[in-house]
């Protein structure tokens, strides 16, 4: 999604509409991941709450949770303007309720509000911007408010190589299954990656692996409480944490 420092816009815009359909297949945890986002808000669904969106490049996540709480509404940020011109299409049916504003969440202003998730984007942050970032998230949260990140992030002891060649196949059997079925074609798939693999070879798509215990020491330390993992299926992670 978000690229913080816009080196990857190029990339974003030209996968933009199709993201949302192919980076399901690519990605076999990512639809789950985005379903226990919306599970994992601790608002009754008649509640009344403001959230933000970090990075929500097509903002997939905010029309499920808009969708599930009636009530609430929404402030979605993202750098790149091909993402959210997706976004405002998806965003219509609930026109009155969503705010969507193109900023890098590096520096972007975030307003106060009673819940902040990000998804599939904290990878592309710096590692050195990351203590900013989560400190002013945490200050941006009111009392009671809570924070939901997911992304790919490593957790604990490296994994043996007989982990990651299953993390390959289940992948990898997901990505045929899709093909199967004609979800996407192979074309489709092949091409997503060269293009994917040129982007980074020439610095354009930068990602860096965070680690989740480096991720929560930063989140206590701006004053985030009770942050832990809460999901994970291989990369894909969920960290959850709280405001007093």
């Amino acid at each position: 999604m978000c690229d913080a420092s816009r080196k990857g816009f190029s990339y974003f815009a030209e996968i933009a509409e199709s993201y949302d359909r192919v980076q399901a297949v690519l990605s076999p945890p990512y639809e789950r991941g985005l379903e226990m986002i919306v599970e994992l808000i601790p608002f009754d669904p008649d509640a009344r709450f403001d959230f933000v969106d970090l990075g929500c490049g097509t903002a997939e996540p905010t029309a499920r949770v808009l969708e599930r709480f009636g009530r609430s509404t929404a402030t979605c940020i993202d750098s790149e303007s091909e993402m959210l011109r997706i976004a405002k299409r998806k965003l219509t049916p609930y026109s009155g309720r969503v705010e969507v504003r193109e900023g890098d969440l590096t520096d972007c202003t975030i307003p106060s509000c009673d819940l902040v998730f990000s998804a599939k984007t904290f990878h592309h942050v710096h590692p050195d911007r990351l203590p900013s970032l989560i400190a002013r998230i945490a200050a941006a949260l009111r009392p009671g408010g809570c924070f939901i990140l997911y992304d790919t992030m490593s957790v604990g002891p490296g994994w043996s190589a007989a982990v990651r060649q299953q993390a390959s196949r289940f992948r990898e059997r997901h990505v045929q299954l899709a093909i199967d079925s004609g979800r996407v074609t192979r074309e489709e798939i092949d091409a997503r990656r060269e293009y994917k693999r040129m982007m980074k070879a020439e610095g354009k798509d930068v990602e860096y692996e965070h680690r989740a215990e480096d991720i929560i020491r930063t989140m206590k330390k701006a004053g985030l409480e009770e942050a832990a993992v809460v999901w994970r299926l291989f990369a894909d992670t969920i960290l959850l944490a709280f405001v007093a």
